[in-house]
């Protein structure tokens, strides 16, 4: 029986109808109503944009938020062509004097921010702890959002600390519908609203409303109630919460998996929009753009890093024809697979190879594939083989059993 290999290569170009050039004068001299232009060239994804809302908001000022929302000066770059990172990144550890991470960008220009800068502060000298970060989406955390669960900076900047409800409306997301694409992530890969496919591989289009496995922790806070908080664990902290590794989670930490959607039918890794904690995800799988970072511009902070990070590099600069020189066998597998190289030459440019089971979570990771995989420890299922390559991450769907 011939067994069909699916090749995936995250190497998709932008699936919006994305303008070749932008006229970042145009979106800027409109501080009326919303603007926004995203082109890509090579291997960058930029976004302008006013920030202004393209949808109904809250009042502002309001009790919580002082703050009116003014036109903006935004411009932030991407890859795009993403790739998968060896680690994670955090949204409220930063990076170097920047302390924390915008997630993303919305199609409409506006900002997904879920980190809130407030803290636990001592109740006897005032001082800050930020092992305890205050999460904006408690009813217990008063920080003057609207329906969107959004608010405005000091700056006049309008952005979503939460699910913008109005702005999912004017995209008429449905749940009997796979969702389209909302935005995307500060690493380049697409973000989606809570209604994908339950089947990653595609061959199922059954839509499910994908739910995080993010919980409460159980159990009472260490802290003493001066130098950092006690009590139960009800979400007022966003370190309240933890992600439980083992079960049936569609989705990773980061709130992402790896699957066919209708923009990409090769399929990528991409992030979604949950309807409970964290809502916007609190890491990134890939390479983030130091233009999403929050901190002091002097010391780098929302600069972009797009020319050292988004190179497509690849034997003859040619990331397709990496992937047709590489094939897995024997698929199905029942012990060792091999990678079968075309081409001596790319075989020696490998420098990871990882297996990740259909929910996406690791599951074997090594450098080479001179030995070949043993996957006889894996359960019988659905694998992907991601193999990092030339600075490419090629995919390729095999089967255990």
């Amino acid at each position: 029986m011939k067994h069909i290999i699916i090749a995936i290569a995250v190497i998709v170009s932008t699936v919006l109808s994305a303008q070749a050039q932008c006229d970042p004068t145009s979106v800027f001299s409109n501080t009326t109503t919303n603007a926004v232009c995203i082109s890509v060239e090579g291997a960058i994804r930029t976004v302008y944009s006013n920030a202004l809302p393209d949808h109904e908001t809250g009042a502002f000022p309001n009790p919580g938020n002082p703050n009116s929302i003014k036109a903006q000066r935004i411009t932030l770059t991407m890859c795009s062509q993403p790739r998968l990172a060896p680690t994670k990144t955090i949204l409220d550890q930063g990076s170097g004097s920047c302390p924390f991470w915008v997630f993303g960008v919305g199609i409409n220009g506006l900002e997904f921010d879920p980190i809130a800068n407030e803290f636990f502060r001592n109740t006897s000298t005032g001082q800050l702890n930020r092992s305890w970060n205050l999460n904006a989406l408690s009813p217990n955390v008063k920080l003057g959002l609207d329906m969107n669960q959004a608010h405005v900076q000091p700056t006049g900047k309008y952005h979503y600390h939460g699910s913008p409800t109005k702005f999912i409306e004017s995209l008429n997301v449905s749940s009997t519908a796979h969702s389209p694409i909302i935005g995307y992530a500060a690493d380049g890969f697409p973000m989606y609203y809570r209604y994908v496919y339950e089947d990653p591989t595609g061959a199922s289009k059954t839509i499910v409303d994908a739910t995080s496995c993010h919980r409460l922790k159980d159990g009472m806070r260490p802290g003493d109630g001066v130098s950092a908080p006690n009590g139960a664990y009800d979400g007022t902290y966003t370190q309240d919460y933890e992600y439980l590794t083992k079960g049936d989670c569609l989705l990773d930490e980061c709130n992402g998996r790896f699957g066919v959607t209708p923009d990409y039918p090769s399929g990528t890794y991409y992030y979604v929009m949950t309807e409970t904690y964290p809502v916007i995800p609190r890491c990134l799988s890939g390479y983030p753009d130091k233009a999403f970072t929050i901190g002091p511009p002097q010391m780098g902070c929302a600069t972009s890093s797009a020319s050292q990070i988004c190179t497509v590099s690849g034997i003859e600069g040619d990331p397709i024809a990496i992937m047709e020189q590489i094939e897995i066998a024997p698929n199905p597998v029942r012990s060792v697979l091999t990678l079968r190289f075309l081409s001596s030459d790319i075989e020696h440019h490998v420098t990871a190879i990882r297996i990740f089971n259909a929910e996406g979570r690791e599951m074997i990771a090594q450098k080479n594939s001179a030995a070949g995989i043993d996957t006889a420890s894996l359960p019988d299922g659905t694998y992907y083989a991601r193999v990092n390559v030339a600075g490419t991450e090629i995919t390729n769907v095999f089967v255990k059993h």
